[in-house]
């Protein structure tokens, strides 16, 4: 099973070193939406806006997806 990585930037770089091991491309795209959705929920919980981006890389270093995601929270 190819290694895939999941890199964070939120105004910083998080490489990620270790990686997961998943079936493919399906199962890739399914795990990088739900880490930057969980981590989108915990960083939107210490601030009014949140932007995280995150990079699937693989073993080459190549990018195989990117997802950007942005909270706005506005209180009324």
């Amino acid at each position: 099973m190819p290694r895939y990585f999941f890199d964070v930037n939120d105004g910083t770089e998080h490489r990620d070193e270790i990686g997961r091991e998943l079936k493919g491309c399906a199962d890739m795209k399914s795990e990088a939406l739900r880490v930057i959705a969980a981590l989108l929920a915990a960083e939107a919980e210490d601030a009014k806006d949140a932007m995280l981006v995150l990079s699937v890389r693989i073993a080459t270093g190549a990018i195989t997806l990117k997802v950007r995601m942005a909270c706005q929270v506005e209180e009324i």
